[in-house]
């Protein structure tokens, strides 16, 4: 996916990066043995945060030893292990990242697009098994995901419409719970989580897309100079950015944690915000990796 949720470094004590990394290493894991050598690649920050978010209402998980094939001789590191949970985050993962590699590939050249096609092929099998067990979350992907590929037909200047139509993707992966109580904060972090990471990607993808004519609905609701926002605009966009944060600690605070208080309270209030001013400044490709 995109990579913005994830934790202030600085701000981590050793065991909540050692829990993030376990919990890292898990979706990883989970992924290779679930759907394949391919959907490995597809490991990221958010969705690593996803089952951080959807596990912190349960009792900790016990952590088991996997190799790890990104390092030399294949050395054994913590892992999570959580097969249940793990496995519909996976499923989740490899569902969102086919779905956007085929609205890649429809934004983009041939030349340009085979890559993208590429890596559609080859995590084709994992596609197919992923969407079999959770047939329901594919659907509706795929039906905001033509709502959004509809407002950049039409080059929407709504930043609310087309900020919905990806934040209430991600909203859906609450309905793994079937208690309300639970469902509902669940359903508004991950709505404003989303709309965050629509939004803070159009900021980092505006000066490409100005450049390239690529839809950006900060391209059509502002007038960017050279690529970038004016002061007044950008300063308008961080309201929203911050409206986005602040709601979505408000529905975490609702949420009856049991475990990853603190990590998770660290990628709200501390990761979300360094990220939002890392895009502003340029800088967010240059952070050392968590």
């Amino acid at each position: 996916m995109f990579g913005y949720v994830r934790p202030h470094r600085d701000e981590l004590r050793m065991r909540e990066y050692d829990r993030y990394h376990a919990a890292y290493c898990g979706v990883c894991r989970t992924l290779g043995r679930e759907y394949g050598f391919f959907p490995r690649f597809l490991v990221n920050y958010d969705m690593t945060f996803l089952y951080l978010l959807l596990a912190s209402v349960e009792a900790a998980k016990p952590n088991a030893r996997c190799r790890c094939p990104a390092k030399l001789g294949c050395v054994k590191k913590d892992c999570v292990d959580d097969e249940a949970l793990l496995g519909y985050v996976a499923a989740v993962d490899v569902i969102l990242c086919r779905h956007k590699l085929l609205d890649n590939i429809q934004d983009s050249g041939f030349f340009k697009g085979l890559a993208y096609r590429l890596a559609a092929l080859l995590i084709s099998g994992g596609y197919r098994r992923a969407k079999k067990r959770l047939p329901d979350f594919d659907r509706i992907t795929e039906q905001r995901l033509a709502a959004l590929q509809a407002l950049e037909g039409e080059q929407s200047s709504s930043i609310d419409r087309t900020a919905d139509a990806f934040a209430s993707i991600l909203e859906h992966c609450a309905d793994l719970y079937d208690d309300p109580a639970l469902r509902r904060p669940f359903g508004q972090l991950l709505y404003h989580v989303g709309r965050f990471i629509y939004l803070v990607d159009a900021l980092d993808d505006l000066a490409e897309d100005c450049k390239t004519g690529n839809y950006n609905p900060l391209r059509f609701r502002f007038t960017p100079e050279e690529g970038r926002l004016r002061p007044e605009d950008q300063t308008y966009l961080g309201e929203l950015l911050e409206g986005s944060i602040n709601l979505a600690g408000a529905a975490l605070a609702l949420l009856p944690l049991k475990t990853d208080s603190d990590l998770l309270e660290n990628i709200i209030y501390l990761g979300l915000p360094a990220v939002r001013k890392a895009v502003e400044a340029g800088s967010f490709h240059q952070q050392a990796k968590i």
